[in-house]
């Protein structure tokens, strides 16, 4: 085998497919849209044969490495339009990184999973935006600011789970895949892959499927391949999060996206984390819902300071519990004793905060804002008051009280558990107000004089930046308060 003849030759096939689709897009005035798909599934194509061209990872980290650099320059310099859409669109750089990713990680071990997980978004992906357009008139699900319909994500899901199956029993005939197991294990570890990453697909932002479809299905088929009894538990719990997420939709707990977030976020923790992982984080759930909807109307005038409403969307979903899904998929790829500790400390902290913002507001007097070192309206981002910390601080502690009996060998220290629950949420939800107060975007209302979080003010009007930074918002900020309570919690049980 001559890797590096096969390296240039797929280098040179792959620069030839973009200057045709190019070439095409400007003679026969293709769509854009249209020649990027077919850009997509030739490369996709001829990656997936990569696995029969090159025995070591560095051929394809290289040619990975190679396509970065050409593609973001290529964006940014706003050649090649029959791939490239706009300067700000980066689907193109983010598909080669996705690769690299996977080559590094799984290259020497799976190779057939990195071509497969590959191939599922360059087919799956033209899939959904084809049956987008033949549905106008489609079930339309609006998640960080893009716009895509469940008819798409329907058609994703087929192709997705057809090209899985597809995947696993070419690569059987070299000695790989999954095809090896009885034919209804196969059939279902593929629906739940397409099914999975259909999900993923909805709800991520600004082409970044790109990224996040391969890596999902890449984590998923390596899950099935080394411990088929793990991947079963997981088809459970995505059965669970089905039903959590239905539910708490029905009861207006959460938006359409933010109900297929819950079903992402969910089925995995439910099923890879077990009972363990999953009974803190439907804890969490259960009492940051409860707290939004006491007093309803006595903080209805509040409502329209902050930038997301009680009913919670995909944003607030993974702002809140992505710090705590992180943790659990590196706890898999990377066995380590610290993990549930950081998880539980994820929690506390996102409990905390989300206590003290939704009854703080019921404090005697104004809040203290850290970053202005002085009292502010009640409402406003980075403010604290005694109520609010307080209660934070006893949600936390009530929450790693609940979870302790689920929490294995840590029971055995209760006390320690308890203090470190409560401290590292009360970490968190500070470094939540320090951010807030000092780096989120604030709003002025140009009719109201008000300071809000929200883009619009008083029946729609467009309100002016007055502080902070345009993309750190309020879920930037929770992400961020649930990062330094998971880093918190194991320091502080030591």
């Amino acid at each position: 085998m001559n890797e590096p003849l096969n390296f240039f030759s797929i280098f040179i096939g792959l620069t030839l497919l973009v200057m045709a689709a190019d070439q095409a897009k400007k003679r026969f005035k293709i769509e854009p849209k249209k020649t990027r798909m077919f850009v997509h599934a030739g490369v996709a194509i001829v990656i997936f044969f990569a696995p029969l061209l090159f025995h070591s990872r560095i051929y394809p980290a290289l040619l990975a490495g190679v396509f970065i650099i050409i593609n973001l320059i290529s964006v940014k310099a706003g050649m090649f339009t029959g791939m490239n859409l706009d300067r700000r669109n980066l689907g193109t750089v983010y598909y080669p990184i996705s690769f690299l990713i996977l080559v590094l990680l799984l290259w020497n071990r799976s190779p057939f999973i990195v071509s497969t997980a590959m191939l599922i978004m360059g087919l799956a992906d033209p899939a959904a935006a084809i049956a987008g357009t033949w549905f106008d008139q489609g079930h339309q699900v609006r998640a960080f600011g893009g716009m895509k319909t469940f008819e798409g994500t329907l058609a994703m899901a087929v192709v997705a789970s057809i090209t899985a199956l597809a995947g696993s029993f070419f690569f059987h005939a070299f000695g790989n895949g999954i095809s090896a197991l009885p034919l209804f294990d196969v059939v279902s570890v593929c629906i739940s892959i397409g099914v999975m990453v259909s999900a993923v697909e909805l709800i991520s932002p600004k082409a970044t499927d790109n990224l996040s479809v391969p890596l999902f299905a890449g984590f998923l088929l390596y899950i099935a391949t080394h411990d088929l009894q793990l991947f079963r538990i997981f088809m459970i719990g995505e059965g669970l999060a089905v039903v959590v997420a239905f539910l708490s939709y029905k009861l207006r707990l959460l938006t359409t996206d933010g109900a297929v977030a819950t079903f992402v976020m969910g089925g995995f923790i439910f099923g890879l984390g077990g009972w363990q992982w999953t009974i803190p984080v439907l804890l969490f759930f259960v009492i940051g819902s409860g707290a939004s909807r006491l007093f309803v109307r006595a903080k209805a005038g509040y409502n329209l300071l902050y930038e997301k409403s009680h009913t919670r969307d995909a944003g607030q979903v993974f702002a809140n519990g992505g710090v705590g899904l992180i943790i659990l998929i590196l706890s898999i790829m990377l066995p380590g004793h610290n993990w549930y500790l950081a998880y539980i400390g994820s929690l506390t902290a996102a409990t905390a905060d989300t206590l003290a913002t939704e009854l703080g507001v019921f404090s005697r007097g104004n809040p203290f804002s850290i970053s202005l070192w002085k009292r502010v309206e009640k409402g406003m981002s980075g403010a604290v008051s005694y109520l609010g910390t307080t209660t934070g601080l006893l949600s936390a502690a009530i929450l790693a009280s609940l979870s302790l009996p689920f929490s294995g060998g840590y029971a055995l220290f209760p006390l320690r558990f308890i203090a470190a629950g409560a401290l590292s949420g009360a970490i968190g939800s500070l470094a939540d107000s320090v951010v807030g107060g000092s780096f989120q975007s604030q709003y002025k209302c140009p009719r109201c004089g008000k300071i809000t979080e929200r883009k619009e003010h008083c029946e729609g009007n467009a309100t002016n930046l007055i502080s902070g930074y345009h993309w750190i918002n309020n879920d930037v900020v929770n992400f961020v308060g649930s990062l330094v309570g998971a880093v918190a919690f194991p320091l502080l049980f030591k």
